[in-house]
């Protein structure tokens, strides 16, 4: 459990949030995935794995849903708590990737992000 706060308690769950995400957040791109990072510093961070019917079956969206998580589990530990609510989309490309690169796009995205 990362700064006392449950696991469960840290995804994006209702419409409303998702909404607020993709209207007022920044979008970063790259060729696996797509991030779109919000700010909340009265909040601990929360985020969300998307993937949607553009990356194939059902078997390709639960890979790319797979990679994007560990992905994210191996970013620094600051950077996975930061304050912010994110959203992590697969492209068709991240579903025939690896691990290595899945995670190197991550972290560059992340550092992006903090500019």
């Amino acid at each position: 459990m990362a700064g006392g706060v449950p696991t469960r308690d840290r995804r994006l769950r209702s419409g409303w949030q998702f909404r607020e995400v993709y209207r007022s957040g920044a979008s970063y791109h790259g060729t696996l995935m797509s991030l779109v990072s919000l700010g909340k510093p009265e909040d601990h961070g929360r985020r969300a794995f998307v993937a949607s019917r553009k990356v194939g079956p059902a078997v390709r969206r639960n890979r790319a849903k797979r990679l994007l998580r560990e992905g994210f589990r191996r970013l620094p530990e600051d950077r996975r708590d930061e304050p912010r609510w994110r959203v992590w989309i697969a492209r068709a490309a991240c579903s025939r990737s690896d691990l290595h690169r899945v995670a190197a796009e991550m972290a560059r995205l992340v550092k992006q992000e903090r500019r």
